[in-house]
């Protein structure tokens, strides 16, 4: 019969302090909606100045978040001014993996016409009625490949691979006149 009154007691006490933890909280968010946004002595720790330009580049860097770049190379690579011979020739070289080009044309013993064409760095030879970039091979020719393009007759000529940059050939030595811009 003692503990008789020890559940209200123990309930009521959670209710208490439920009480009093729901006012305290409700105290400490009061007291931290009246702090400033803008403190009162931002002017007294910074000058007007320097105060501009922390603001200019907090703008900027609200405009940079924002900005969304359309190029597909990258905003930030630098394209030096100087380039190295291993630059000159991954350029050379990708120009000609890009090229759609007649490598040859030749007439087999059985009178069948073939003709190579390269691109992206890959040989692929076809015989007259092969399919062909959206279309088909009519005729080979002596240095000359006839094919249809989207139903429009078109001719290759035979090309050779460009000749590389002056300053990628074994025997380039530069002359001492040159000037170097970096």
């Amino acid at each position: 019969m003692e503990h008789k009154y020890l559940k209200d007691f123990v309930i009521s006490i959670g209710v208490l302090l439920i009480l009093a933890y729901g006012t305290a909280s409700y105290f400490l968010f009061n007291k931290v909606n009246k702090v400033p946004k803008e403190s009162e002595y931002k002017k007294v720790a910074l000058k007007k100045h320097l105060l501009d330009k922390i603001n200019k580049i907090d703008l900027s860097i609200k405009d940079r978040k924002s900005f969304v770049f359309t190029v597909t190379k990258d905003p930030l690579e630098q394209h030096l001014i100087v380039k190295t011979k291993k630059d000159l020739e991954k350029q050379w070289r990708e120009e000609v993996n890009n090229m759609v080009r007649l490598e040859y044309t030749m007439v087999v013993e059985d009178g069948s016409k073939m003709a190579s064409v390269a691109y992206k760095g890959k040989s692929s030879t076809y015989r007259i009625g092969d399919d062909f970039f959206h279309g088909k091979i009519l005729d080979v020719q002596n240095g000359k490949l006839i094919y249809t393009y989207y139903d429009q007759k078109k001719v290759m000529n035979l090309t050779k691979i460009p000749p590389k940059p002056i300053e990628l050939q074994r025997n380039f030595k530069p002359s001492k006149n040159n000037e170097y811009n970096w």
